[in-house]
């Protein structure tokens, strides 16, 4: 029989060698993605300088009154790719010629810009144009929200409000107007057509002086302002009294 300590030998060679234990390796947490750089602005196309100069030719032309020969320009410089400005000056020349449904349709591309008064104006005139009442009062609007001082607005609602029988909002108009433009020559007519000075009604009667209604309308027949070249739209020469304000470019 082996001794204990023999036993205690072989015990030990024939035990299995256990593995060192070692620690597990650290979780690792993939970092978070890095935020997107911000790109710039992309840089705006330069004009065409052929659509420019076509422009350019047009706006000269209308000057001059020469209007089917400035649409022939205008039409080569929208066919050039010139852009906002173009259109808006397109629009108004089919809008002297009575084509409003070419007009409305230059525009359309910047029918959506509440902030572009000489767009919502040039709106404005066309609904005028067609006797619809709640377009071109809210297009009016429109072009005020975005510039208060656009001045041929103001005029263009007076009448159309006046001649709706909305007389307050007329008068409301009409004075804004000419706070605007104190020296304007329309002054004196726009006066008379709202009504601004006439007498108020009789306390016992209620009517008034029926001289006082001396007013004139509006009519149809727009004549073209002096135009310069311009990228704003800026309209400021004085129109054609007795008619509202026509379409600007």
């Amino acid at each position: 029989m082996p001794s204990p300590r023999t036993l205690a030998l072989l015990f030990m060679f024939a035990a299995p060698t256990l593995p060192a234990c070692e620690p597990p390796p650290p979780k690792v947490v993939p970092a978070a993605p890095l935020p997107p750089k911000p790109q710039p602005a992309p840089t705006p196309a330069a004009p065409d300088p052929a659509a420019q100069a076509h422009y350019v030719k047009a706006l000269e032309l209308e000057s001059a009154g020469r209007l089917p020969e400035a649409e022939l320009e205008v039409g080569q410089a929208l066919a050039a790719g010139a852009g906002r400005d173009a259109r808006v000056l397109a629009a108004k020349l089919a809008i002297l010629r009575n084509d409003l449904d070419a007009a409305a349709a230059h525009l359309a591309p910047h029918a959506s810009d509440a902030a572009d008064s000489l767009v919502q104006y040039n709106l404005g005139v066309i609904a005028q144009q067609r006797n619809q009442y709640n377009a071109a009062r809210s297009a009016y609007l429109a072009a005020l929200k975005a510039d208060p001082t656009y001045a041929p607005a103001r005029f263009n609602l007076a009448y159309l409000t006046m001649d709706a029988g909305v007389h307050e909002e007329a008068k409301h108009h009409a004075r804004k107007f000419l706070e605007l433009t104190p020296g304007d020559p329309r002054a004196p007519e726009l006066r008379q057509k709202v009504q601004l000075d006439a007498p108020p009604p009789d306390p016992n009667t209620g009517l008034r002086d029926p001289s006082a209604d001396t007013a004139k309308k509006p009519g149809n027949d727009l004549k073209a302002p002096r135009t310069e070249p311009q990228t704003g739209g800026d309209l400021k020469d004085p129109f054609n009294a007795r008619q509202p304000s026509p379409p600007g470019n």
